[in-house]
């Protein structure tokens, strides 16, 4: 049986007049009576009488038929439009993972607002992951798209975008004569012990621990590596640490951290949006679409 069966019965049970119903349908009058007479001889019954005085009648099984036929016509309607909105990667699924400094970026919500944003029924899930464990569930497939700091290499079957580029600036304990400063000279910070998140040590945060004791003609002394920032400014509360960290993480407010720029430095963090090369599905491929549009959108204070 063939939708356009049905669209034409409808349309003649609508108008009980097939001249008509052929203008509605664009159709020859042959050429409709021919779809009714095959939707009839593929049901085993008459749903239409058709007199030749007298204008067509429905039956009481094209009585019947009837509503059947309009909500199959609904039903296959929705369906083609289900199928071309995940076409587009309006509808789907989506895992996410990031980082737990990108939440402070305004990047990530960024995202994930333009994931809900009306006409989508995009769903998300999103969740913390230390970015060797993101990098390892791209590539195996269990996460979709990862928030997580540059890296110069990435396995092979993953790809990034760089979404945020940011300054880097000073954490130090509130009660340090150095938070006196407006911008603290790197010379100052000979005498602290640095602390840095655990997996950000070897790419990002050693450099730029590195950077600031060059410029201050000093070798860095550091702390036991922790686990992210949230941890690294915990310790710098409670005065047993500084800390360089991207400047978004300013929006912390933890007792006893204050952040200042650094007088004679400017060391750089980026935040970067990866997933997988040759991406096939549509849900993702419209997170992805997304992510693109959020790193070329103007950044905003």
């Amino acid at each position: 049986m063939e939708l356009r069966w049905l669209e034409s019965f409808v349309v003649v049970a609508e108008e009980l007049h097939f001249a008509r119903a052929s203008d509605r349908l664009h159709l020859a009058p042959s050429a409709l009576s021919a779809q009714i007479r095959a939707l009839e001889s593929h049901l085993g019954v008459r749903l239409i009488d058709r007199g030749r005085r007298t204008r067509p009648a429905l039956t009481g099984a094209g009585r019947l038929f009837l509503d059947e036929a309009r909500l199959t016509l609904a039903q296959a309607a929705r369906a083609e439009a289900v199928g071309r909105r995940a076409g587009r990667g309006e509808l789907g699924h989506a895992q996410i993972a990031y980082v737990a400094s990108a939440a402070f970026s305004g990047v990530l919500t960024d995202v994930l607002t333009r994931c809900a944003a009306p006409g989508t029924e995009l769903t998300v899930q999103v969740r913390e992951l230390e970015t060797p464990a993101q990098l390892e569930a791209l590539a195996c497939g269990d996460i979709d798209v990862g928030f997580l700091r540059y890296r110069p290499e990435y396995p092979p079957e993953v790809t990034a975008i760089c979404l945020l580029t940011e300054q880097v600036v000073l954490a130090l304990p509130a009660a340090s004569p150095l938070a006196a400063h407006d911008a603290v000279p790197a010379a100052r910070l000979r005498d602290e012990c640095f602390v840095a998140p655990h997996f950000d040590e070897e790419y990002g945060c050693r450099d730029q621990i590195l950077e600031v004791a060059e410029r201050g003609g000093f070798s860095a002394r550091c702390a036991p590596p922790v686990r992210d920032f949230i941890a690294a400014l915990t310790m710098v509360g409670g005065g047993l640490a500084v800390a360089l960290v991207p400047d978004s993480l300013r929006r912390v407010q933890i007792p006893g951290v204050a952040y200042r720029p650094l007088a004679d430095a400017a060391p750089t963090t980026r935040l970067v949006g990866a997933y997988r090369k040759g991406e096939t599905s549509p849900a993702v491929r419209g997170v992805i679409r997304r992510l693109r549009e959020a790193a070329a959108a103007p950044a905003t204070a």
